[in-house]
């Protein structure tokens, strides 16, 4: 390993609404949004919160959470009382953490997406607040409730997925369960809830130290566990990149998307964000890729700080949040990543992190650049983890290396 590119620390762990992280620019706090949504309302205090007591910088992660930036501790402390108010967490510090749970971003609003989506998630929630014992659960481990429709299931990623079954299923078994490599046959909604939560269960108690997503053959022993005949994982459930083809502008019927560049937002952009949801049914509703959904709409809004055009080159590109926000980053990344994005091949994406942890893309890019003390190493087809193969010493030959890529499929 190249000196110029060390090992990082890796914390293991993300920050939640009762623990917040302390980073370069200040503490970080988070907020779970409940299945993924939030009122226009909501978002109007999220973004005078953001600005009142942190430095007015907002993400939305692949997780569909909320994080604000920038808060001195005593106002990192105050957060989850000010957001449990909202109606935005848990007051019990251990149920919020469970709630680790993603949802159809489209739920309830795509006529092609599973009808029992949003009652599945609603299920799956209360079944998680309702069992302690699943706080021995690690802090990344995580559930999807995937109802396919025009984000087809797959889309979603998590440890244990409870996703919408295709074929010739009835109405009352039409959830199956998928965890690691395998899942089982097809089930009505409240018996696919158990099956998740026991699996959940059965990882605790057999002390396994693998998740499910990082080592999919984890899911086997755990249907054996609990005595469950499974078969073989779809495979889309298994794809590393789960990204949909669109992400920004018209989605379908009267629902739009906006992504926020890299997952970054302002204060202001949040609040414009909020108004146009009040535009349509006035809430808001979060995904994966760093996107917020409004449906009621009559057009592509127009939203300074978000892209709405789906054929912008940064929709394609991946930074953390880099220096000056993290003292491990090597470089402003996320200022190189988006001016770099314009040279990218078609059908090409780009990881641009600040150090090997890979934070913003855990997996593969077409190109990876990692941010180091002689200049940004690049991989290609790899991960921030990987072996550089050549070392670029300033975003002038980073730009010329890209612009000599094979067009199309690089």
């Amino acid at each position: 390993m190249s000196a110029a590119f060390s090992v990082p620390v890796v914390k293991g762990w993300c920050p939640g609404l009762f623990a917040p992280m302390q980073a370069a620019d200040g503490w970080l706090v988070r907020v779970r949004p409940p299945l993924g949504r939030m009122s226009a309302a909501q978002a109007h205090l999220l973004a005078d919160v953001a600005e009142q007591d942190g430095n007015g910088q907002i993400s939305l992660t692949n997780r569909g959470n909320v994080q604000l930036r920038g808060f001195g501790l005593e106002a990192a402390q105050a957060f989850p009382h000010r957001m449990i108010a909202a109606g935005l967490g848990q007051a019990d510090p251990e149920a919020e953490r469970r709630l680790a749970l993603q949802v159809s971003p489209l739920a309830g609003i795509d006529s092609v997406c599973a009808a029992e989506a949003l009652l599945c998630a609603e299920t799956l929630r209360s079944g998680l607040i309702d069992h302690p014992s699943l706080s021995a659960l690690p802090d990344k481990f995580g559930f999807c409730v995937d109802g396919g429709g025009f984000f087809p299931a797959g889309s979603l990623l998590a440890d244990i997925m409870v996703q919408a079954a295709d074929g010739p299923v009835s109405a009352q078994a039409g959830w199956r369960v998928v965890c690691g490599n395998r899942c089982s046959e097809p089930q009505t909604v409240q018996d696919a809830v158990q099956t998740a939560l026991a699996l959940a269960a059965a990882f605790i108690k057999r002390g396994e130290t693998q998740r499910p997503l990082r080592m999919p053959s984890v899911g086997q022993s755990l249907f054996a566990a609990i005595g469950l005949t499974c078969g073989p994982a779809p495979v889309v459930a298994m794809q590393g990149e789960n990204r949909p083809g669109t992400l920004a502008g018209y989605l379908t019927g009267s629902i739009y998307a906006a992504v926020a560049p890299l997952g970054r937002l302002t204060a202001a952009t949040l609040r414009a964000c909020a108004q146009v949801a009040q535009e349509g049914d006035g809430i808001l509703r979060m995904t994966p890729w760093s996107g917020l959904i409004f449906h009621g709409l009559k057009k592509n809004p127009e939203i300074s700080g978000m892209i709405t055009d789906p054929d912008d080159a940064r929709l394609h590109v991946y930074a953390c949040i880099g220096a000056p926000g993290c003292a491990q980053a090597a470089g402003d990344v996320g200022r190189d990543a988006l001016a770099l994005a314009q040279f990218l091949p078609d059908k090409a994406d780009m990881h641009v992190s600040g150090c090997r942890k890979g934070c913003a893309h855990p997996g593969a890019a077409t190109v990876t650049l990692v941010a180091g003390a002689g200049g940004y190493g690049v991989v290609l087809h790899g991960g921030a983890s990987d072996e550089p193969s050549r070392i670029l010493p300033k975003t002038e030959d980073v730009r010329a290396f890209l612009q000599a890529l094979p067009k199309g499929d690089v």
